[in-house]
């Protein structure tokens, strides 16, 4: 399986409107278009701070996957907000600080369409398990 066939299978980036433009060689990098959907106030388009979240995780692990080339999950996120995401669209991009057997750590930063930055996140990936198991846990649940 390769990645663009990796990422295509998660459904929920589907219907966050997650769009991958680059995942090669440890970074990637993404996009929503924010709709009303997305919104945190019913008067405007802010994104609820789960979606720059979503796309931080989705662009970060994809980043991962790009090295790894299989699932690799989150296992711990941290991001800082600094300031509302109140564009279009919102952008990311993510690479790969560190890469082992058992962990990941790739830096994501976000931004709104106009190159403002809107978050800072650091995510944490499982890339492998123990003996006979996926990232997912054992061979014979996945």
């Amino acid at each position: 399986m390769d990645l663009r066939e990796i990422f295509d299978a998660m459904p929920f980036a589907e219907h966050v409107g997650i769009e991958m433009t680059a995942a090669a060689d440890g970074e990637a990098a993404g996009y929503i278009e924010l709709g009303a959907e997305h919104s945190s106030t019913p008067d405007r388009v802010v994104a609820h701070g789960g979606v720059p979240y979503t796309l931080a995780d989705s662009v970060g692990g994809a980043a991962v996957m790009s090295v790894a080339m299989k699932p690799t999950p989150t296992v711990d996120m941290r991001m800082d907000y600094l300031a509302p995401s109140n564009g279009d669209r919102i952008e990311a991009e993510a690479e790969v600080v560190r890469f082992g057997d058992s962990v990941a750590v790739a830096d994501v930063t976000v931004t709104d369409g106009e190159g403002a930055q809107v978050a800072e996140a650091r995510g944490v990936y499982k890339t492998g398990g123990g003996e006979g198991e996926t990232a997912w846990g054992n061979a014979d649940d996945a």
